[in-house]
């Protein structure tokens, strides 16, 4: 078998860009109100087995510390929801085609070593000459933790630490 490159945080940021919401709101769903989100959440866990070799109570810790049962619950209704919606079962095989593309092509491996405030800490030392080396990959990077930031996501690192520049 090869090697894994796919993490539970990209499947969790695939998913809420998919569906528009960032990773804290699918994370802290509760159950009141909140079918959709759960849905997301539960569509991140069924992805999570398919493309990485987490077991239940991994993916519950990192679910922001749920119970392995709650993530086995979570996995069956995910494929009643396939059985059932063909929205969703549309959306997660889309949405596992795309991260086994991205794993094939080499591309998310390579996404993940990046370090967004390294890059902007270049550009910034000397942007006449560092502006023009920015790779497409760095500018993703980039904006991914501004938008991180803007939508208030307490994974991303703080406003502190990009002032620091």
């Amino acid at each position: 078998m090869s090697e894994r490159h796919v993490t539970f945080d990209m499947i969790v940021q695939a998913v809420g860009a998919v569906a528009g919401v960032s990773r804290h709101e699918i994370m802290v769903a509760g159950r009141a109100g909140a079918d959709e989100r759960v849905h997301l959440r539960y569509a991140c866990w069924w992805l999570a087995t398919k493309m990485t070799s987490l077991g239940p109570s991994t993916i519950g810790r990192l679910s922001g510390g749920r119970d392995h049962t709650m993530v086995i619950h979570g996995l069956r209704r995910a494929e009643e929801l396939r059985a059932s919606s063909e929205s969703f079962r549309l959306s997660t095989d889309a949405l596992l085609g795309t991260l086994q593309a991205l794993e094939r092509a080499g591309l998310l491996r390579f996404a993940v070593s990046i370090d967004p405030l390294a890059t902007a800490r270049r550009v910034l030392s000397a942007p006449e000459r560092e502006a023009v080396r920015v790779s497409t990959y760095e500018i993703v990077a980039m904006s991914r933790l501004i938008v991180e930031q803007a939508d208030g996501d307490p994974s991303a690192p703080s406003t502190e630490e990009t002032v620091h520049v």
